[in-house]
């Protein structure tokens, strides 16, 4: 049976031997968007993936909490290798200059009798084991004194890089969180526009001026 409604938007209506409607199935396609848009399976169904925006505040902990977690934080690997080159290249420096303090040091104290406190006597060298070079060397103890000042200057310096280069590590993770949260957008732009200027004489002059505009 099939009963019809009249009317500006009549619409025919189905029943079956029971009296109850049957629904018409509308098929997918005939769906047709609103004109001037576009309907896509993508941009319905898949939702657009967030860009990620560090803290630079946390960033800067994670740089002090241990060497490269900052840039971890910023997911800068890439940058990884320079931040553990220049720290393991300190800590080197620091090892190496410690052990040929000590090689010094240990002759310089050999010129002395611990006891007392005074200069020896029964020797005017001593041998000391050149790590640069592989050899070992009958040095004074002026030689002695100088070369443990040196080597003592040097491991200081190592200590100063190394935590100019752990310092470094931490600004550069600040820097580059506060990078990846500067909005760059269309409002960053530059434009040529017409202008009038008035100097000090009579009339005004045409000329051109350029605008930044910045949200």
């Amino acid at each position: 049976m099939a009963l019809s409604i009249g009317g500006a938007q009549a619409q025919r209506v189905t029943t079956d031997s029971l009296g109850k409607v049957v629904l018409p199935i509308v098929k997918g396609d005939t769906i047709s968007p609103v004109a001037g848009t576009t309907l896509s399976v993508d941009s319905l169904l898949v939702p657009k993936e967030e860009k990620f925006r560090p803290v630079p505040r946390r960033a800067t902990i994670f740089a002090i909490a241990f060497p490269g977690g900052g840039q971890i934080y910023n997911r800068d690997y890439w940058k990884l290798p320079l931040v553990y080159g220049a720290f393991g290249s300190a800590v080197y420096a620091i090892r190496w200059n410690t052990l040929r303090y000590n090689d010094f040091l240990t002759a310089y104290k050999a010129f002395y009798d611990l006891s007392t406190g005074r200069p020896r006597t029964d020797i005017t060298t001593y041998p000391v084991y050149l790590r640069g070079t592989g050899e070992t060397r009958e040095l004074t103890l002026d030689q002695v004194k100088r070369g443990r000042s040196a080597y003592r200057r040097y491991r200081d310096y190592s200590y100063v890089i190394s935590v100019a280069v752990y310092a470094l590590a931490a600004v550069e993770a600040n820097v580059a969180a506060h990078l990846k949260t500067f909005d760059i957008s269309e409002d960053l732009s530059l434009r040529v526009e017409p202008s009038l200027y008035q100097p000090h004489v009579p009339g005004p002059t045409a000329g051109v001026r350029l605008v930044f505009g910045i949200r």
